[in-house]
């Protein structure tokens, strides 16, 4: 059974252009993935799935400040989300908007107390003396 753990961060000052720059890379591929889907639906007929997205945005990360897990995870949510809503083309991610978003940070790619490499779940279950599933 997969497990989903949110956790609630502050984000101090000295850390927040660098989130919104990573924000904004997010919300640039989500909108690329969009039209990318909108139009093999309108030219082909053909639903892409995450796998299929993958091959378009490979090796854009480095120019937009992203990892390539981030880049997977943004098709996996954009390739779900389309799919739960049985929509072939989604609403627009913008920019600037003070509003609380979803952002793809791998769990073993997401800084926790200034460490990456481990799994969010399992560095709080350490720190508090828990197992998890």
């Amino acid at each position: 059974m997969k497990q989903t753990k949110t956790f609630k961060v502050r984000v101090r000052d000295r850390h927040a252009p660098l989130l919104r720059q990573m924000a904004r890379g997010v919300n640039f591929v989500w909108n690329y993935l969009n039209e990318l889907s909108s139009r093999a639906i309108r030219e082909r007929g053909l639903f892409l799935s995450a796998y299929d997205m993958d091959r378009y945005t490979q090796g854009s990360g480095k120019a937009l400040g992203l990892h390539s897990q981030t880049l997977q995870e943004v098709s996996r949510e954009y390739a779900t989300r389309r799919k739960q809503f049985r929509k072939a083309r989604l609403n627009w991610r913008k920019s600037g908007v003070s509003v609380a978003r979803w952002a793809g940070f791998p769990s073993n790619q997401a800084p926790l107390d200034g460490r990456t490499g481990r799994s969010a779940t399992t560095a709080t279950a350490s720190r508090c003396g828990t197992a998890t599933a």
